[in-house]
């Protein structure tokens, strides 16, 4: 996506992940931000499962660990910001199963903790990542782990 800022009219480019409300998170190696107006991404494939994430990278990291395997239907809540999570409880307890991938910070735990007293429906599925800030992150490092055990040291002979 590429936008303009009006006061130096210079061109910027970033990913877009557009919201329901018709508003996109926007992201570059610089910038994060949003335009208007802000709200969440909810992708309904008619599911019982849901699968609620705060930001696009970790819905976009969650599709990529499970690409490969076989999953059962799941609709999908980005929040775009934790600041719509209990606006956006009655989306969720429309389904059977709750899955929570909210970030390891104290923001996070908060709202992860306020879900599990409310509903057994509620599953906090963020022990995949624990010790890591978010589930992004957790597949940076992961894969970062992986090649370095692959990396063996050369050996030099010198003749």
């Amino acid at each position: 996506m590429k936008f303009t800022n009006g006061s130096n009219n210079k061109t910027y480019v970033a990913i877009g992940f557009k919201n329901n409300a018709g508003g996109y998170e926007l992201r570059n190696e610089y910038f994060k931000g949003s335009s208007s107006p802000k709200h969440i991404t909810y992708l309904d494939n008619s599911a019982d499962k849901v699968a609620v994430f705060e930001g696009f990278f970790d819905f976009i990291s969650y599709q990529t660990v499970h690409q490969n395997q076989q999953q059962e239907v799941t609709n999908f809540l980005v929040l775009n910001s934790l600041s719509f999570f209990e606006r956006s409880l009655l989306l969720m307890e429309k389904h059977q199963s709750i899955h929570l991938n909210l970030d390891q910070d104290e923001a996070g735990r908060k709202n992860t903790k306020l879900a599990l007293k409310r509903s057994a429906h509620f599953k906090d599925d963020s022990k995949l990542y624990k010790g890591y800030k978010d589930l992004n992150n957790w597949l940076i490092n992961s894969g970062k782990l992986r090649m370095q055990k692959n990396v063996r040291p050369s050996i030099h002979r010198h003749l």
